[in-house]
């Protein structure tokens, strides 16, 4: 046997011992390529095997394949804000403010003896807004530290999403305009609140993070990881407007006075549009997204009708009135038909869903699905995403079931028909 040895090859012969040489067996090995050849005194045999490419190993860093809402780049996105955020200056006006707010849970927590915000002196009422008995100290400073409800869950996001707005956008805008902007829609809810009759007794933050929220939607602190290790990098800026819009869905959602962290929140968004409304380029941004007919003004439509749906349209009608054909025929004669206070008067009708859901009529799976809806609403507006519209359109037919099974129904209303409408156009918008 002889065994050869190449750079680039290695050769095997095999030869028999003996009186005659019958055959010789040689062999090639290369890099992609093996060659056999067989051969006789008389016949040369040659077997070809097809040749094949190597595979080659591709090596991609981690940080390229990581979406930013699958489950990695979210904790991902989080773990770089807390590093980042470790080597920024604290924020005073909001550290200094989410200390406070945990003091006062705190205390209203372990002092359960302690009387309601408004026979207490701590909330602002009509009273103290028309200094009706000179300025009361207590009241303006102390009314936006009480918590909204009692509870360390509230203490725990109330304090987070003031700790989240500090390190990005007062770090952004610096702390003399951060708390000039959060003075500014406190009192402004305060004023819209009390005048409106939404609330007699306006206590804590909340508003004002509301509307904060706002403004820092169209601000967009980010949060670059480019100076971190290699297990917290990502492909993407991370935006901290998109967390402090979790953490607002989660104190709405979780309130025990849903109405009231309602309207409180409403307050604090619309005075937040106002104050971002104030920049021209919203008004061309806006603008164009009109006459180009954008998803999103479809999508704000939708969302909007949704919301006058279950908060003002009757659901269904409990008592038929007798002879209805006769009496909608007198009545499109007349022209009383297209009055509402015909529909008022002759035609008997229910709550609207979402007071039907919290007075009970409805299950309490219609009260939560109603929460979630209104909770998620406004950041899915300000996305890119597209989906989520057969998300609601799904929740929608839900809302439907939990209607046509209550003791209360007996014949849809016109807020039955715009729901089973939003069923249709939620489904058909995306497209």
């Amino acid at each position: 046997m002889l065994i050869a040895v190449r750079s680039d090859q290695w050769s095997l012969r095999l030869r028999p011992h003996g009186r005659k040489r019958a055959f010789s067996l040689t062999c090639f090995v290369q890099v992609g390529t093996v060659k056999v050849h067989l051969k006789s005194h008389s016949h040369p045999w040659r077997f070809p095997i097809a040749r094949q490419a190597m595979p080659q190993v591709v090596h991609r860093s981690e940080e390229e394949d990581i979406p930013p809402l699958s489950l990695s780049g979210v904790w991902r996105s989080v773990a770089v804000q807390l590093e980042v955020y470790k080597e920024r200056p604290a924020p005073s006006c909001a550290f200094s403010l989410a200390l406070l707010t945990w003091v006062a849970a705190l205390y209203r927590i372990l002092r359960t003896d302690f009387p309601p915000p408004g026979p207490a002196g701590l909330c602002m009422d009509p009273a103290a807004v028309r200094f009706a008995q000179g300025f009361e100290a207590k009241r303006w400073l102390l009314h936006a530290l009480w918590p909204l409800e009692p509870g360390y869950l509230r203490g725990f996001l109330s304090s987070s999403l003031l700790l989240v707005l500090g390190y990005s956008l007062e770090y952004e805008l610096g702390s003399v305009h951060f708390c000039g902007l959060l003075l500014g829609l406190q009192i402004g809810a305060a004023f819209l609140l009390l005048h409106f009759r939404f609330s007699m007794c306006v206590i804590s933050l909340e508003p004002a993070m509301a509307g904060l929220a706002v403004i820092a939607h169209r601000v967009n602190p980010k949060v670059h990881s480019d100076g971190l290790g290699a297990a917290l990098k990502l492909p993407f800026e991370v935006e901290p407007r998109w967390h402090i819009w979790v953490l607002l869905g989660l104190l709405l959602m979780q309130a025990g006075d849903f109405p009231n962290a309602l309207v409180v929140h409403a307050a604090g968004l619309l005075l937040g549009a106002v104050v971002v409304l104030r920049e021209p380029e919203v008004w061309g941004d806006a603008w164009h997204a009109l006459v180009g007919r954008s998803f999103t003004c479809g999508a704000v439509a939708h969302i909007v009708l949704f919301v006058f749906t279950i908060v003002f349209m009757p659901l269904t009608v409990p008592e038929a009135p007798p002879d209805m054909l006769a009496l909608f025929q007198a009545a499109l004669a007349d022209g009383r038909l297209f009055k509402l206070s015909w529909w008022r008067d002759s035609i008997p009708s229910s709550l609207p869903l979402l007071h039907m859901a919290i007075s009970g009529q409805l299950g309490g799976e219609a009260l939560y699905i109603c929460r979630f809806l209104l909770s998620i609403a406004l950041p899915l507006l300000l996305s890119s995403m597209r989906l989520w519209t057969r998300l609601y359109s799904v929740f929608f037919v839900i809302l439907l079931m939990y209607t046509m099974n209550s003791p209360t129904w007996r014949y849809p209303h016109c807020g039955f028909f715009s729901l089973f409408y939003l069923v249709v156009a939620m489904w058909k918008l995306p497209n």
